[in-house]
């Protein structure tokens, strides 16, 4: 390993390095997508959309998910909302995805689950458009974590071949 000179060891550690981070992100993101993402989002659609019931409410809390690039807050929130249900029962629940569409006092329509009264959103959050863009992404996102994985692992693989090569 003497007649390798030193620049071409660092570069092979940092990419040895660089792949095991890729391995873990793409497994954080794998998981992330399969165990939540997809159960979530295909759950809080198809239960709205078959027994949904659409009723109005009042908006009581917007938290920001999040700042911009300049340091202002994120037009996206996590809002809750406060409507009758079925029999008359006041009910406050979180919206089921964030939004940027209302704001705290304002009246908006919701749909929201009878057997489950916290599972609510805005009937736009369930439209075609949005789950389509919803859809796409969770499939985005699990293939960019197979895509990560298989890097990795191929990085990885091809480290150790050289390694044993150099000595």
């Amino acid at each position: 390993m003497d007649a390798v000179p030193k620049f071409v060891r660092g570069y092979h550690r940092r990419l040895r390095q660089a792949s095991i981070v890729m391995l873990g992100c793409g497994l954080v993101l794998f998981v992330l997508t399969v165990a939540y993402l997809i159960p979530h989002d295909t759950h809080v659609e198809s239960v709205l959309n078959e027994r949904g019931v659409h009723v109005q409410a009042v908006v009581t809390e917007c938290v920001s998910v999040g700042s911009n690039d300049d340091g202002s807050l994120s037009a996206n929130s996590h809002c809750r909302v406060r409507f009758a249900a079925s029999g008359g029962r006041a009910v406050e629940a979180q919206l089921a995805y964030v939004t940027s569409d209302v704001a705290k006092g304002q009246t908006v329509a919701v749909v929201y689950d009878p057997q489950d009264t916290g599972l609510v959103a805005l009937p736009s959050s369930i439209g075609f458009w949005n789950t389509t863009v919803r859809t796409a992404l969770d499939v985005f996102a699990l293939v960019a974590s197979v895509v990560m994985l298989l890097t990795g692992t191929a990085v990885l693989l091809w480290y150790r071949r050289v390694k044993r090569q150099l000595g």
